[in-house]
């Protein structure tokens, strides 16, 4: 029997394709510490709605009776009591913290509370004994070859240990973390993503990370060192009078913005704060508008528009701001500034573009802000940080605020409302721990994650500034996201709270419970 040869190699062809997409798919639902490294400085990452799709959860040990909103135990305050549960292992009685089972990864832990004396435990995949012991409750002794722009030492670390970690730790079916000190509280944080039970995630071990130490450091000097891209620059400069506009159409085609300069000159220090807040970014691609915020804001450093350093945005404090998000477009794409006061300027923007392959888990880079004045603490209420409707994978958060009270007003815990959840899967401890630090005050300080770019004043009255990018511990959303802040202070006192929210979605994922334009020309103290 004769086969026609054109038909056998048009099968053969069809076959190895076949071969060649199940290979990719199985790659893409692979999940490694390689992987994952990579992933924590990929482009293309930050764009993607996840495929595969994971769920995400931050564990701590906020006051266990915050169990029903609305009821005062809501904002009960004891946030080194919770954990899950008491269970014995090897003669030791120990403390469970953290139980999860995967595939997942934990993504970002923070330790602290000055816990000399006690150790840290973490079990991989039901293993009878710890695979990783930290004595003293101290993340940054974890046993690896963890390079700086994975660990940050929070600046009370000399007497607390607190740190932050965000070196990921994958695990194929379940991770445990436990503290062997059952006669004291501990103050204790871990994000972590779930994924489907038939992605394949390779559990951390001590050999992988030595095999692969050269590669994290040198993600971790892309994070400490970001690059700016600068091909392909598209320039527009004019002077902006009061109540002026600078508008900008970007080259079209399948394209994004890899780096987005906008520099402001010639006004007096004195004017300097309220006409970089009066300065309203607007860009819309392909036809929506998905960004519209108070520049001092967009970039991170809030009233004052003070200096910013972290990897997603930066800022000098005299007008030059830079932001890194790749915004990605189909068709085409424009900026315009709005100058809502009456303070003339000269403004420059400067965008490099580069080429960009749209594929159907793209996403569209979106910005958006609110405002609110007088806002009473120790009251029961809950600052909405932000409401999302829509797809999108939540990317960060900027916080900037005026605090009338005498000392700190940031003790209310965080709770992130995903989708359909009936308690927050996010649940934090306070202010301080979510922006990666420990206890107040809290001075200036960045890192790879954002920082805080003001403090007025060592008590915390006045001005005060937080910023926090996502990295691995993004929050993908289907259907929304919620963000919220317990309003809870030391003395009692009203604070002005404003708020930016950085995500990736599709086109008509939008908050929906903006500021007015006009909120950015409220007069602060």
């Amino acid at each position: 029997m004769r086969i026609h040869v054109r038909k056998l190699i048009g099968r053969l062809t069809i076959l190895a394709v076949l071969v060649s997409c199940q290979s990719e798919r199985e790659e893409t639902r692979t999940v490694t510490l390689g992987s994952l490294l990579d992933e924590m400085v990929s482009a293309e990452a930050d764009t993607r709605f996840p495929d595969p799709l994971f769920t995400t959860k931050h564990v701590s040990s906020h006051d266990p009776r915050s169990v029903i909103p609305g009821v005062p135990s809501w904002h009960a305050n004891r946030d080194n009591t919770g954990f899950v549960r008491y269970e014995a292992n090897n003669g030791r009685v120990e403390k469970v913290l953290f139980d999860e089972k995967g595939p997942g990864v934990i993504t970002r832990v923070i330790t602290t509370g000055g816990a000399a004396g006690t150790n840290l435990r973490i079990y991989f995949d039901g293993e009878k004994e710890a695979r990783v012991t930290i004595p003293a409750y101290d993340i940054s002794k974890f046993p690896a070859a963890v390079p700086e722009g994975m660990l940050y030492r929070h600046e009370h670390y000399n007497t607390t240990q607190g740190s932050s970690f965000y070196y990921p730790l994958p695990y194929a079916r379940s991770c445990k973390i436990t503290v062997d000190n059952v006669d004291r509280d501990y103050f204790f944080h871990a994000s972590c993503r779930t994924y489907p039970e038939d992605v394949k995630v390779t559990t951390f071990t001590r050999e992988e990370a030595d095999r692969l130490r050269e590669k994290a450091w040198q993600v971790s000097n892309r994070l400490t060192h970001p690059r700016t891209y600068t091909d392909n620059p598209v320039e527009r400069e004019e002077a902006l009078a009061g109540s002026g506009s600078l508008r900008m159409e970007l080259p079209g085609g399948e394209k994004a913005i890899r780096s987005l300069e906008l520099t402001v000159s010639g006004v007096d220090s004195l004017r300097y704060a309220r006409l970089m807040r009066g300065l309203i970014v607007r860009l819309s691609f392909d036809g929506t508008q998905t960004v519209r915020v108070p520049l001092s804001d967009l970039v991170g450093s809030g009233m004052g528009a003070p200096a910013v350093r972290c990897y997603y945005l930066e800022a000098d404090g005299k007008g030059r701001t830079l932001l890194r998000f790749v915004m990605p477009y189909r068709e085409r794409a424009e900026l315009q500034v709005d100058n809502l006061t009456d303070i003339p300027a000269a403004l420059k923007v400067r965008a490099c573009l580069s080429d960009w392959k749209w594929e159907k888990n793209t996403l569209y880079f979106h910005a958006d802000w609110r405002q609110e004045n007088g806002l009473p603490t120790n009251c029961g209420i809950d600052y909405n940080m932000g409401t999302l409707n829509g797809r999108g994978v939540f990317k960060g958060d900027m916080l900037s605020l005026y605090n009338h009270g005498p000392r700190w007003y940031g003790e209310g815990d965080e709770h992130l409302w995903i989708d359909k959840d009936t308690f927050p899967s996010h649940f934090g401890c306070g202010t301080e721990d979510y922006y990666n630090t420990t206890f107040a005050p809290i001075h200036v300080y960045f890192n790879p994650y954002g920082g805080a770019p003001r403090e007025d004043d060592e008590s915390s009255h006045g001005y005060n500034t937080f910023v926090r990018t996502r990295n691995l511990d993004i929050a993908p959303f289907r259907e929304s996201l919620r963000f919220e802040f317990e309003l809870i202070s030391w003395d009692g006192g009203d604070v002005d709270y404003a708020s930016t929210l950085f995500w990736y979605g599709d086109l008509s994922t939008r908050m929906v419970n903006p500021s007015d334009d006009k909120a950015a020309l409220y007069e602060l103290p």
